[in-house]
């Protein structure tokens, strides 16, 4: 009765959360997992590290899984949800140049999307978590390696931990995760129903024409023009053959062709990526692309070898479980705001494909203009983890005891 007392007397105000009472804690672990970055199936003394202070907080149902992740059950042994909890720990291979006292000390690689806030924040909820008495069901905290992609040839991230068995013995009933965002104030709380990250595909293309001499263009077949075509067309699929509420990004990233300036070469080589939100026109798309391709390609005489391969599906927010996850966030005190999608991708979508998923965007500048994820000089406030913890925590507070 008095902790439920202490519930509403700590949430009728912008913002002071029980989780604040960890907050050295979860400094403390933000800071050695930002002085000390692991890239993508790395994170072998990051899951070290963190496994050594979860069981000093007295977890002990901790397993390691897929590589170097880690997954943490805690049974309150009483009836109730099993809900899960999801953080990412790796870092990304940037030069760091935010000057902070605690920057990186592995050469090259730096936490620039704020992996380290969102495992100091979810280590903090499962603190005040464990130490609440009132709380029913059981809680478990999924410690994600690989979500920026583990190395080409190798296996790893969110569909790692599911075929490892994450989401299984107990199966949760619904997973939240949230992402730190440079560009929205500190502890702002972004959310959308449905399509809130896109879907990457990621294509390659060969263009085979006929080499020639420069100065006789009609002896050969040309592969740069054919390419050139075919870039330009393609972004006729975004403007006239989808609906224009549904958001389409075709990007090419890559052109290469030609080794002489007076040589018309031989093939032209292109790659790119698709980003969509919804799953039928994310199946489209490359339907549509190769088909631009075999047109353009034809009309020069050329031929070509297209390939697609989806990086990663859309994330998908339940309705039922966001609506309810928002009226948690705003009856707390949180600042909630509708929010347009990201034509980004996260790995989070694949557990959000098995069970209902929430994802939503925390902001994490406290000043006139931050530097945003991925940048060198990415530097999330570091009460952002009072914020982040504190959402955590309030969605296992409302679907545990319904406060």
């Amino acid at each position: 009765m008095l902790a439920g007392l202490l519930w509403i007397l700590c949430f009728t105000g912008p913002i002071a959360l029980p989780t604040d009472a960890y907050y050295e804690e979860m400094v403390a672990v933000r800071r050695q997992l930002h002085r000390f970055p692991e890239v993508s199936n790395r994170e072998f003394k990051t899951r070290d590290f963190l496994e050594e202070t979860l069981r000093a907080a007295g977890f002990t149902r901790i397993e390691r899984m897929a590589k170097t992740g880690l997954r943490v059950v805690y049974e309150t042994g009483k009836p109730g949800p099993v809900l899960a909890f999801r953080a990412d720990i790796d870092a990304l291979p940037v030069t760091e140049a935010t000057g902070l006292p605690y920057a990186s000390e592995h050469q090259g690689v730096m936490h620039a999307c704020g992996h380290d806030i969102h495992t100091g924040s979810l280590f903090g909820a499962a603190l005040a978590i464990r130490n609440d008495p009132e709380l029913t069901g059981t809680f478990v905290f999924l410690f994600q390696p690989a979500e920026e992609g583990p190395p080409p040839g190798e296996e790893g991230g969110a569909s790692l931990m599911i075929a490892e068995g994450a989401l299984d013995n107990p199966r949760p009933d619904a997973i939240f995760g949230l992402h730190t965002m440079g560009n929205m104030p500190l502890g702002q709380v972004g959310y959308r129903t449905g399509g809130i990250l896109a879907r990457s595909d990621r294509f390659f293309l060969t263009i085979e024409g006929k080499q020639a001499h420069g100065s006789a263009p009609h002896d050969g077949i040309d592969p740069i023009v054919t390419a050139a075509a075919v870039v330009t067309q393609a972004q006729s699929l975004v403007s006239r053959r989808t609906d224009a509420r549904d958001p389409v990004v075709l990007s090419f990233g890559e052109f290469n062709a030609g080794q002489r300036f007076n040589i018309i070469p031989a093939k032209a080589s292109l790659s790119g990526t698709i980003r969509t939100l919804d799953v039928e026109t994310g199946d489209l798309i490359p339907q549509y692309l190769d088909q631009v391709i075999a047109g353009v390609t034809a009309a020069h005489g050329a031929k070509y070898r297209f390939e697609n391969e989806t990086m990663c599906p859309s994330t998908q927010n339940d309705a039922t479980w966001t609506k309810k996850a928002v009226a948690a966030l705003d009856r707390a005190g949180f600042e909630t705001k509708a929010v347009a999608p990201i034509m980004a991708a996260e790995d989070f979508a694949y557990f959000a494909e098995r069970i209902p998923g929430v994802y939503f965007f925390l902001g994490v500048c406290d000043q006139n203009e931050c530097a945003n994820i991925h940048s060198p000089r990415y530097s999330p406030a570091e009460a952002s983890l009072k914020y982040g913890a504190g959402m955590f925590y309030t969605y296992a507070r409302a679907f545990s005891t319904g406060q």
